[in-house]
């Protein structure tokens, strides 16, 4: 996961500053993150997922562009998304809408995956009925061994790709004592400068 320095936008600054606390205490998947998403039906759905990148533009995940969540964006491209760390006693909460990546930075992080994972993105039809995991499996392996073999690298399937998660509202959350939790939400304004107020518990 990149964080990038130097990040000028206060609340996506305050965001990657919790990160990196939470990468240097070593936390479990310390980069995991809620991604909720709605389908053309109005029907809710989560799921988690790592993030990738953050930088000034927002955040970055990487997804299978025909899977649940793909599909869903397809039609409704505004996600909720949801960090939290129980060590921290710390919860982001943001909201926005999502825009794939160019095919050149989706390349980069696919061609950057280690050799199975590629594979897996290929073979894996996400969110579809299987007959078994010993089949998928075996299909990952084969195809694995026959690249290794042919000494060739996987070219990124089209299905596969990065989304950018741009934030219109951001709240930070901190538990308090006796349910007296801090709150602290900016808030995207139309000239694109961010209005900062703090909610009651």
């Amino acid at each position: 996961m990149i964080i990038e320095q130097n990040i000028k936008t206060l609340p996506l600054a305050k965001v990657a500053e919790i990160l990196k606390k939470s990468e240097k205490l070593n936390l479990t998947d310390w980069n995991a993150m809620n991604i909720a998403t709605v389908s053309a039906k109005n029907v809710p759905s989560s799921r988690m997922v790592l993030l990738k990148k953050i930088n000034d533009d927002g955040l970055v995940f990487y997804t299978n562009f025909n899977s649940k969540k793909g599909q869903d964006l397809t039609g409704n491209k505004f996600v909720a998304v949801n960090f939290w760390w129980r060590e921290l006693q710390e919860q982001i909460r943001i909201e926005g809408e999502v825009e794939k990546l160019s095919e050149k930075k989706s390349d980069e992080y696919f061609n950057s995956r280690p050799l199975k994972s590629r594979v897996a993105a290929i073979v894996s039809q996400q969110s579809e009925k299987i007959d078994s995991y010993e089949i998928l499996q075996k299909e990952i392996d084969d195809l694995t061994e026959q690249f290794e073999l042919n000494k060739e690298n996987p070219t990124r399937p089209e299905h596969c790709g990065l989304y950018l998660v741009k934030p219109n509202s951001i709240e930070l959350w901190k538990e308090g004592d006796f349910r007296t939790h801090q709150r602290q939400k900016y808030v995207k304004k139309d000239d694109n400068t961010w209005e900062s107020s703090f909610l009651s518990p």
